[in-house]
């Protein structure tokens, strides 16, 4: 059965209209480090195509 990924997001701050932090991939416990609300979106983006590659190989 597939389980969902778990994120935790850190704003740091708001600077030009949108978001910068940190999220944590809770399952993976790995960091990243974003500069905008669109980069963030795109790094929890990448999790799903790695989902998606690594379900075709089993």
């Amino acid at each position: 059965m597939k389980q969902g990924n778990t994120y935790i997001v850190e704003i740091k701050k708001c600077e030009n209209e949108t978001w910068q932090g940190v999220i944590t991939w809770v399952e993976e416990g790995k960091k990243q480090a974003f500069r905008s609300a669109l980069e963030l979106l795109r790094l929890i983006d990448t999790t799903f195509d790695a989902e998606d590659t690594t379900e075709k190989g089993e």
